[in-house]
């Protein structure tokens, strides 16, 4: 389906969030979504091995500013290493954030012989697609760019996991970003991968009221940021472990 997708920049800059209760696990974001906008077809059945059979687990997120986050203990890579480590106690799992701000998907696809490939990942998850709308750069150039970093990570014996672009409803009518969200979910659907639906994630938030993604105040953005990447981390953890079941 074509989609209109938004943030051209990292997100701390524009959120806000709704008051919402804390749930009774403490633990756990009060952030929960429909089944469908974390589900997806395809399996990881290599790390459903790993974890079955308790062996260590690394998962590098490379990704633009939105990855990067704020800070290294601000960022979504790093409530996911929480949230798979709470969820598969027994098991030794790391998770390494590639992400870099300014970097067009084909930027990305080649960093990974230096700093994706060398750590022999068990999943990669990777979150692109946002400077190439801004930049306008080709499309097929950028589908050309993604099947090339499926299959680097899949020749290296690696899953893969991609990641769309963030929902702001202040910027759709600013960028283009329809037929580059389109080219990721169809490459991911011919190539068998798992799409972790962003997109659709953040707008249903910020259509029920759990994020608010404009005007917030300058005093807020850091820690309202950090709630928000507690939360992406945990749903994309929970995407992790349906893909792995």
């Amino acid at each position: 389906m074509l989609r209109m997708a938004l943030i051209p920049v990292g997100l701390a800059a524009m959120l806000a969030l709704a008051s919402a209760p804390r749930p009774a696990n403490a633990d756990e974001p009060s952030c929960t979504a429909p089944r469908e906008l974390i589900e997806d077809e395809p399996r990881l059945p290599k790390l459903a091995e790993r974890l079955k059979r308790h062996l260590p687990v690394v998962v590098i997120v490379i990704g633009g500013a939105s990855t990067a986050g704020s800070a290294p203990d601000n960022s979504y890579p790093y409530f996911l290493e929480i949230a798979l480590r709470r969820r598969h106690p027994g098991v030794q799992i790391n998770v390494f954030n590639r992400g870099i701000g300014r970097e067009v998907a084909a930027q990305m696809e080649a960093r990974f012989a230096k700093d994706v490939l060398p750590y022999q990942p068990t999943l990669v998850v990777w979150e692109t697609g946002t400077v190439d709308a801004v930049r306008n750069e080709d499309v097929n150039d950028f589908v050309d760019t993604l099947t090339q970093g499926i299959d680097s990570v899949t020749a290296h014996n690696s899953e893969i996991m991609l990641m769309d672009m963030q929902y702001n409803p202040g910027t759709a009518s600013v960028i283009n970003f329809e037929p580059y969200l389109a080219a990721l979910h169809q490459t991911a659907q011919l190539q068998d991968v798992y799409m972790f639906q962003r997109f659709d994630l953040m707008k249903y938030w910020s259509e029920a009221g759990v994020f608010n993604f404009i005007d917030v105040p300058r005093e807020k953005r850091i820690s309202l940021a950090r709630e928000f990447y507690e939360c992406l981390g945990e749903r994309l953890a929970e995407a992790i472990d349906f893909a792995a079941r």
